[in-house]
């Protein structure tokens, strides 16, 4: 193992207490406040994808790949944010943060103005690792400008950014879809982003970057990327596209896995590895790694599938299919506030962990129970209580296992678990994606083809109100079909639809249900997992949920 390795045996000294950017205090207001909106847009566009995305899908077709936009965001997001966080040390912060936003228009630019579901998903691709860099530049520009002691209070001002996102997102987004056009999801993108941009060029002063050893880990993030796809791809494309046991499959399988031994081998040997493997031999940390990711897929399967049940269940519109996304956001708001109250106070995370993933594993399951005939509203209580556990978790599984590693490598703790969480994110979008296309794919086998009831099992047609039109014109022109057909079968194409989504809910209520199993293994009893010897991160537990929940 490389010498530079992280050493977990080092006490750590604590940090330095002034600040490393020593502008005027009404300055670093004016860059707080550029920080502030820099994250809004950024994590905004997460939510606002997610209530347009049945509209985008209704436009330019790809239902079978919709879940690469989220996928293929995440994943790029993961392998770049370590890349990232060393190229903020060699080439400096502000350089780094306006290189980043300014890709992140361009890459904005480029979703908007795409043809068809392959475009999106490459512009999401590349969006995705516009967004680590200004994620990950971001936060570690608030550490700089603020002393320890003043971090928490500033930070949790930035998450302001974080709650703003969550609740006008989803309302936004599907506002815009159904009055504009969903490609102005993407290009809003641009001027706000500009605001941001002019805030930080002004203010935010040129910080000599700090020297330091060590090469960028291109190489494994690489061998990351080229694995991950490889299993994503197999999960998307296995039993729909391909047989499993398919030459093809069975291929990306094999390559995954001996892609991800690579990488490991090359983490192990490289000075400063993206994926400190040797963070893994502390149990709470590894743990807690594994529970992180889990609950970020249980998470992700809520934002991507759960206005599909919307619109395509429901038959309700994308302004509609935001209020439930809506009810989440405050749930994650007055959960993350509780928690992190409790947790500073009293502590407990094992408590915390396996109380509020028991209350997500309760709201999914109750979630699979919903269909057709349900409430909008009903939806919305579900999701609101949803949110509220899961932050719950969140909460206990970061700020805890952060405070039983030493002080002096809280940085790396802290990419490692994003690194997880990012991942999370993009293996849950594919593998509730195949769980969904799979149900679907079985309602309509022995169909007639040439028959308009082929399409309207599909989720693409009945998601879009115009297409939807033309079958249902067409079933009139039919005389073996007519209106009275036309509405069973409509009613028994969102039955299969409620019932593919029920198996997702149902298969994120497990993860979820693993969550508090390792909520009582990751902690031992009677750990309070506050931080001993100063509260170094009493008033960060809000601020760290809402930035997992909404990255």
């Amino acid at each position: 193992m490389a010498a530079t390795q992280t050493d977990l045996a080092e006490p750590g000294r604590g940090q330095p207490a002034a600040s490393l950017v020593d502008i005027p205090y009404r300055q670093k207001l004016l860059v707080v406040a550029g920080l502030t909106i820099t994250l809004f847009v950024a994590t905004m566009n997460q939510t606002v994808v997610a209530t347009a995305a049945q509209n985008i899908v209704a436009d330019i077709g790809g239902f079978d790949r919709f879940v690469w936009l989220f996928a293929g965001f995440s994943l790029a997001a993961t392998a770049a944010v370590p890349v990232v966080g060393k190229l903020s040390d060699i080439a400096g912060r502000k350089l780094v943060l306006i290189g980043s936003v300014i890709f992140f228009m361009v890459t904005s630019a480029a979703a908007g103005v795409s043809m068809n579901m392959t475009q999106l998903i490459v512009a999401r691709v590349l969006q995705g690792a516009a967004f680590a860099g200004v994620m990950g530049s971001v936060w570690i520009i608030m550490a700089a400008l603020w002393a320890p002691s003043e971090r928490a209070k500033w930070m949790g001002v930035a998450t302001v950014g974080f709650t703003l996102s969550g609740v006008m997102g989803p309302i936004f987004g599907g506002i815009v879809s159904d009055t504009l056009t969903w490609r102005w999801v993407f290009f809003i993108n641009i001027p706000s982003g500009f605001v941001s941009l002019v805030v930080l060029w002004i203010w935010f002063p040129n910080v000599a970057p700090g020297k330091r050893e060590g090469r960028l880990d291109l190489m494994g993030a690489a061998f990351f990327a080229g694995a991950s796809t490889a299993l994503l791809l197999a999960l998307t494309w296995g039993g729909r596209d391909y047989a499993w046991d398919s030459p093809r499959i069975l291929s990306l399988i094999v390559g995954s896995l001996a892609a991800f031994a690579v990488f490991a081998r090359v983490e192990l040997r490289v000075d400063d590895p993206m994926l400190p493997l040797n963070l893994f031999s502390h149990r709470v940390f590894a743990l807690g790694w594994l529970a992180s990711l889990t609950t970020t897929s249980t998470f992700i399967a809520i934002t991507a599938f759960q206005p599909l049940f919307v619109q395509g269940v429901l038959g309700k519109s994308a302004t509609s299919a935001a209020i439930p996304l809506v009810a989440l956001a405050i749930g994650v708001a007055v959960g993350a506030n509780v928690s992190g109250q409790i947790l500073s106070r009293r502590g407990y995370p094992r408590m915390l962990g396996m109380t509020g993933l028991s209350i997500s594993t309760a709201a999914l399951l109750m979630m699979s129970a919903l269909g057709s005939s349900s409430s909008l509203w009903a939806l919305f209580a579900t999701t609101g209580f949803l949110g509220f556990g899961m932050s719950f978790g969140f909460t206990a599984f970061t700020v805890p296992v952060q405070n039983a590693m030493p002080i002096s490598i809280l940085g790396v703790v802290t990419s490692t678990l994003q690194f997880g969480r990012m991942f999370g994110q993009a293996a849950g979008s594919a593998v509730f994606g195949a769980v969904l296309f799979a149900s679907v794919a079985v309602s309509i086998v022995g169909l007639n083809e040439d028959s308009p009831q082929i399409r309207i099992t599909d989720p693409e047609m009945i998601v879009a109100v115009d297409r939807l039109a033309e079958i249902r014109n067409d079933y009139s022109l039919d005389p073996e079909l007519g209106e009275e057909r036309f509405r069973a079968d409509l009613a028994t194409s969102r039955d299969n639809l409620a019932k593919g989504l029920a198996n997702v809910f149902r298969l994120a209520a497990a993860f979820s249900l693993f969550g508090v199993v390792l909520a009582w293994f990751t902690f031992p009893h009677g750990v309070s997992g506050t931080a001993s010897g100063g509260n170094r991160r009493k008033n960060a537990p809000a601020a760290d949920t809402a930035d997992r929940m909404f990255s």
